[in-house]
């Protein structure tokens, strides 16, 4: 949901200066990319304690009688706030050219089929 909201608001936010109707079909698509981009990268920080917690909670044994709740309390005090942000850097990559390209496509799909824009969100 994160991709979305981030991904309109920044094409929203580029359009404002930019008049649409006079970029070229690959500058829009580069528009797409970079909202794109941009959206990946929220999703990644969003998502990615989540995700820490899911891989320490897989990677480990529980102790005997030990519930879900209380390993994932465990593991987010052993963790902490920092530790719960690791490899952010290869993810931020990896998620956001993934979004990039998929809001390309995404882009390109709705221009082509003549869509209208997306969801108006901040009006």
């Amino acid at each position: 949901m994160a991709k979305f909201v981030v991904y309109e608001k920044v094409a929203e936010a580029i359009y404002r200066k930019v008049d649409k109707s006079s970029l070229s079909n690959g500058a829009q698509t580069g528009v797409n990319l970079g909202s794109g981009l941009i959206a990946g990268f929220a999703a990644a920080i969003v998502s990615q304690p989540a995700d820490t917690m899911l891989s320490k909670i897989n990677k480990t044994k529980g102790a005997p009688g030990q519930g879900t709740t209380s390993r994932l309390i465990s593991i987010a005090k052993e963790l902490g706030l920092k530790g719960s942000f690791a490899g952010l850097n290869a993810r931020l990559v990896l998620v956001g050219a993934i979004t990039a390209g998929q809001f390309a496509i995404y882009g390109d799909i709705k221009r082509v089929l003549g869509a209208t824009g997306g969801v108006e969100i901040g009006k």
